[in-house]
């Protein structure tokens, strides 16, 4: 008399198959294809602290602007802290002057206080402001920066 010991459902299962390796794609160079991207969802930047090369907070992220036909990050939204008496204010901050601090959770930016007070915002409905090209340029320009679209 045979008597089969089955340890449960797993051992009747066939074994996996190894699918064969796919050539890489025309063009690839695997040297250069090392990745060492950090990413970060825009909820993750959401109220992270910004603050200027020197230490010194200036605001939080409240929102990251995108313009899905370029595909690029355009601005961040930076909900500034109240400062001398002087209410909250937003900013448009380009996103090429923005450094992102994964250390320590937070952005930094190159722009003094002093200046970043005086900076052109988008008061009143801010997607159509940060649209218009002459309004755009004219941000770009203040904060020493190439525009995106560029």
């Amino acid at each position: 008399m045979r008597i089969s010991i089955s340890q449960g459902p797993s051992d009747r299962l066939a074994p996996p198959r190894k699918e064969p390796a796919r050539p890489p794609p025309s063009g690839y160079d695997r040297a250069a294809s090392t990745c060492d991207a950090v990413l970060v969802t825009t909820k993750t930047l959401r109220g992270n602290g910004v603050y200027d090369i020197a230490g010194r907070f200036l605001g939080e992220i409240e929102e990251v602007v995108l313009d899905i036909r370029s595909g690029r990050v355009a601005y961040a939204i930076m909900l500034a802290a109240a400062f001398l008496g002087m209410d909250r204010k937003t900013f448009a901050i380009p996103w090429s002057i923005l450094s992102v601090d994964a250390r320590y959770q937070r952005c930094v930016i190159n722009v003094a206080l002093e200046r970043l007070i005086d900076a052109p915002n988008p008061d009143g409905d801010l997607l159509p402001r940060m649209a218009d090209p002459g309004w755009a340029t004219e941000v770009h320009a203040y904060f020493g920066c190439k525009p995106y679209w560029k």
